[in-house]
């Protein structure tokens, strides 16, 4: 694709045309939306002051990815771009989007309450039992490379959140998930409004098209 294909493009991640059309019109997000959802987000907490928790960190997509392909020398080498050491102590929260079996979720570490929070907009073992496997080997690394010694058993704690329903807005709700932890608000959404923050998510993309971000 050439350059005028793309309407948002940064670091690793970029977004065609292609991948807008489809956010807008109700398919499923692809990675490159969903990182540059995370791109944005994570350059909004770094500069501003007000609206947003600098002690919360969000991961890339593909921090999970490697660790539940179990690919060793990816999940070093995306530890280092996401979680450095220095990281993982000052944040109270570090939020990580998993994609699996084709569904985005998502797992909140809170150092304080040696917990991870998972949230999915589908309920099931399936989506739980891969949380499971993530978190047992990030840990795993943590405890493997960092020097920290035996760490606190974290458990997992399902969070009751609202579900997609028959559709492929999982990627939507993710987002939505992650922009209400961020913010300290109520994780409340609705099926119908999925269309109103597809919209909401692409025009953001097409804003800082032509800004020094791009």
């Amino acid at each position: 694709m050439n350059s005028d294909t793309y309407i948002w493009k940064c670091a690793e991640a970029s977004v065609s045309r292609l991948d807008a059309y489809i956010l807008l019109t109700g398919g499923e997000l692809s990675d490159d939306v969903i990182d540059a959802f995370v791109i944005r987000l994570c350059n909004k907490i770094e500069e501003t002051t007000n609206s947003y928790d600098r002690k919360i960190h969000v991961t890339r997509p593909w921090l999970a990815q490697a660790f539940l392909e179990e690919n060793l020398e990816m999940v070093a080498k995306r530890m280092k771009e996401n979680v450095s050491q220095q990281k993982f102590l000052e944040c109270e929260r570090i939020l990580i989007p998993i994609v699996s079996s084709g569904h985005w979720h998502l797992v909140e570490l809170v150092r304080e309450e040696t917990k991870f929070y998972h949230y999915s907009s589908i309920n099931s073992p399936i989506y739980t039992a891969d949380a499971v496997k993530f978190i047992n080997k990030f840990m795993s690394f943590i405890e493997s490379n960092w020097g920290l010694g035996k760490l606190e058993h974290h458990g997992l704690v399902s969070v009751a959140v609202p579900q997609q329903g028959p559709t492929l807005d999982c990627g939507i709700f993710m987002i939505e998930f992650i922009n209400r932890i961020v913010e300290k608000r109520s994780i409340i959404i609705s099926k119908g409004d999925c269309a109103k923050y597809r919209a909401k998510f692409c025009a953001a993309l097409l804003y800082v098209r032509d800004s020094p971000f791009l």
